[in-house]
């Protein structure tokens, strides 16, 4: 089997197998999508072990400056600021001032695009209301928890699919 057949098939079948596992046995629909996105990081960063951890890391640490944000900034700008759109703005662009420059501080999370998906992944699980339980212990309550733990689970389930393809393709 050639290359793209076989990335494609192993792509498809473990994607399915993702997929059922969440739907079928989780019942957490909404990890689908924060999973292919660190899974598609994940082959962007070049799909080898090692880059689990460099796909995972910025990944979760754009989950937690939204965490930040959400449990901190947010209360104290809308305290000062009465109008909620406004205060929430204003957070919005002081904590991605804060994530984009630590992407250039801190080396572990250096994968600027990674950081912002991990950032606004969690901001779609909260203004969706999926996860929005921001202490929760619950991997699915917990949009920090959400993200860091079906983000992880995205790298892994791309690394096996990484490797059904190299077995299966020429």
């Amino acid at each position: 089997m050639n290359k793209l057949t076989a990335t494609s098939v192993s792509i498809g079948l473990v994607g399915g197998l993702m997929s059922w596992i969440y739907l079928g046995i989780l019942g957490a629909a909404v990890a689908i999508p924060v999973s292919f996105i660190a899974w598609g990081a994940f082959a962007a960063a070049g799909g080898k072990n090692k880059d689990i951890l460099g796909t995972a890391t910025p990944l979760i640490y754009g989950a937690i400056v939204a965490w930040i944000t959400a449990m901190i900034i947010m209360p104290q700008v809308g305290n000062v600021i009465g109008n909620a759109a406004i205060a929430n703005a204003l957070s919005v662009g002081i904590s991605v001032v804060a994530l984009i420059y630590g992407t250039g501080k801190i080396k572990a999370v250096a994968a600027t695009p990674v950081a912002v998906y991990g950032y606004a992944a969690f901001f779609a699980l909260v203004l969706s209301g999926t996860a929005s339980g921001l202490t929760d212990a619950s991997l699915t309550g917990n949009p920090l928890l959400f993200v860091a733990g079906f983000g992880i689970a995205g790298t892994v389930f791309g690394l096996i699919a990484n490797n059904l393809a190299a077995s299966i393709g020429k």
